[in-house]
């Protein structure tokens, strides 16, 4: 009776620790394994790149005893990786997304801006279902587009070698701006001529302030957004919308709310997951995945549960 009682015990236990991932390139943000294991005492962390973090959380999902969380201290496309995993494996250990990337935007909208903040909701946080967004079969818990963004990371990892992400990030972003190609596309079997097509996991804002900001990441909705290559400027005339607020009322960019939408590049095309490019073949089938990842956030983050 007492060694089963200690067996009882010995579990509880372990279900109390998390297992913490830490990619070692996460980039200005990232932390050191000795920092996080000083915040993060008590819980498991070892170093793993990005493209190895869907093997090891299949390897815990396959375990009797789920740890109390899984955490990704990385940006969001480490995030994005261990989503990915989570969705597909539809395990019930809450994932934590630890800020230690160059913007951390998911982390951010859970209410996280820092480590810090990340180690305290380890202690005390709850956990929540949020949405993702799929392409084919990929997920992603920010945002994708195709047209100029992806051009603008491919060309931004090219002066990377070179320069600091976040200079290389303003160079490539002029030189798309000078040179960024046009794509032909159909949305929804509707055929268009476009800069970009952008497609969030929830809603944006419009101006500079909010632009990259979510109020809410359960609506179950997609934020597509098609900016329109018509007339002279029209590059000019968005980037111009967008810097005075008026985005909503700009003839050259249409939106719309929807679960689900259908791009049609007539081939592979690059398209933009998080912040990172991958090549995938047309039609792009977009959707929304209503509550599919399970996250621990903060207890008194302003999102509904």
């Amino acid at each position: 009776m007492a060694s089963a009682t200690a067996a009882a015990a010995a579990s509880e236990s372990l279900k109390e620790h998390g297992r913490i991932f830490a990619n070692p390139d996460a980039g200005p943000g990232a932390v050191s394994v000795e920092d996080l294991s000083e915040l993060f005492a008590g819980h498991d962390i070892e170093v793993c790149e990005p493209d190895e973090l869907g093997g090891r959380i299949e390897a815990i999902a396959g375990h009797g005893t789920l740890p109390a969380f899984i955490g990704v201290a990385g940006g969001d496309g480490t995030v994005r990786c261990a989503a990915g995993a989570a969705v597909r494996l539809r395990t019930s250990a809450p994932l934590l997304p630890i800020a230690a990337g160059t913007r951390n935007h998911f982390a951010s909208d859970l209410g996280m801006r820092d480590v810090d903040a990340a180690a305290e909701v380890a202690d005390r946080g709850t956990q929540r279902s949020v949405d993702v967004g799929s392409v084919n079969g990929e997920i992603f818990v920010n945002n994708s587009s195709i047209g100029l963004y992806p051009s603008l990371v491919a060309d931004r990892e090219d002066h990377e070698s070179r320069l600091p992400k976040r200079l290389a990030n303003v160079v490539a972003a002029w030189h798309q701006l000078r040179r960024g190609h046009r794509i032909w596309v159909e949305v929804d079997g509707a055929r268009r001529r476009v800069w970009t097509v952008f497609i969030g996991n929830n809603c944006y804002g419009d101006s500079m302030r909010d632009l990259a900001d979510r109020e809410r990441l359960d609506e179950g909705v997609l934020d597509v957004r098609i900016a329109h290559a018509k007339g002279r400027f029209s590059r000019l005339r968005i980037a111009g919308s967008v810097l005075v607020g008026r985005l909503p009322r700009s003839p050259l960019v249409e939106r719309r709310r929807t679960s689900e939408v259908v791009i049609d590049a007539g081939g592979p095309v690059e398209v933009a997951l998080d912040g990172e490019v991958l090549t995938l073949s047309s039609p792009l089938e977009y959707r929304s995945c209503p509550r599919a990842l399970r996250v621990l956030a903060p207890r008194d983050h302003d999102q509904d549960v």
